[in-house]
């Protein structure tokens, strides 16, 4: 009888070429994939850019309903000092000091009412906050509110650079007191429904219904991540503003999209404003 043989100790191992071939494999698949899941990431971060215009939407509305008119986004506000649409914005949504939006306000950058002697008053003092209590239109904590200064480390001709804005969903800088990231100001656009024009080869044809003007102080401020300040694309060619508003499906005449309401702007992925990947409450 042959004797039974005896297992072998020797473990087998990989061979070289067996261990290229997988990592190899494993390459190919990550470079085929990483594309799909940027994407997905991508379309994720949309979608929830989406939702958060869609809940500012509803907070403006339920402002309109209140003071019977969307906030003001003029570039200025009534003493003629720097006061842009974003930050007009954060105010309705929520008042200068985040306590609540004051009915007596007339959008000033200094937060008075702009009475005459012996005023004016300071509307936001924590004195007043009881009687705004009620006019808090978004949620504190999902608001994603900024101050100017957290954001941009020079501010241009802003004189109260300390006044909130409402960022979007994206990460495209840092926070120059917490060092978090934090996303872009969402820029924000009354229209004037007694002009009549969506002009898409002179943006400063006093008749367009909105007014790129509202916040091109704050786009000039530059891409904050940016050592050298570089200007957004927006800044150099405002041209962008109207060919990214203008509603295509209408043939009759070129009109803006929101005709009849106002437009949020969020910078998008690439956190820059005046490119294609530029987000608003309209479209898809």
């Amino acid at each position: 009888m042959n004797p039974i043989a005896r297992k072998s100790d020797k473990k087998r191992a990989f061979t070289i070429v067996e261990l290229l071939t997988v990592m190899s494999i494993i390459i190919i698949l990550m470079g085929l994939l990483a594309p799909v899941m940027n994407k997905v990431r991508r379309y994720a971060m949309k979608v929830s850019q989406k939702n958060q215009f869609h809940g500012i939407d509803v907070a403006l509305e339920l402002f309109r309903s209140e003071f019977d008119g969307y906030p003001d986004s003029g570039p200025v506000d009534p003493t003629g000092a720097p006061y842009c649409g974003a930050m007009k914005l954060a105010e309705a949504m929520l008042g200068q000091d985040l306590l609540g939006f004051h009915p007596d306000s007339r959008f000033r950058a200094d937060g008075f009412d702009g009475s005459p002697p012996p005023g004016p008053v300071q509307l936001y003092d924590p004195a007043t906050e009881p009687e705004r209590k009620e006019y808090v239109y978004l949620s504190l904590e999902n608001a994603k509110t900024h101050r100017l200064n957290e954001i941009y480390s020079s501010f241009g001709p802003f004189t109260f650079p300390d006044r909130f804005v409402l960022c979007d969903e994206y990460s495209g800088t840092t926070s120059l007191t917490t060092g978090k990231r934090i996303g872009m100001p969402i820029l924000y656009y009354k229209v004037n429904i007694s002009l009549i024009a969506h002009d898409l080869t002179d943006p400063d044809n006093p008749q367009n219904m909105y007014k790129y003007q509202d916040n091109h102080e704050l786009v000039g401020l530059g891409r904050p991540w940016d050592p050298g300040g570089a200007p957004h694309t927006l800044f150099t060619d405002p041209l962008q503003f109207y060919r990214s508003t203008w509603n295509e499906q209408i043939q009759s005449v070129t009109k803006p999209y929101r005709a009849d309401s106002f437009i949020l702007m969020s910078a998008g992925f690439d956190n820059e404003y005046g490119t294609p990947d530029d987000i608003f409450n309209f479209g898809n």
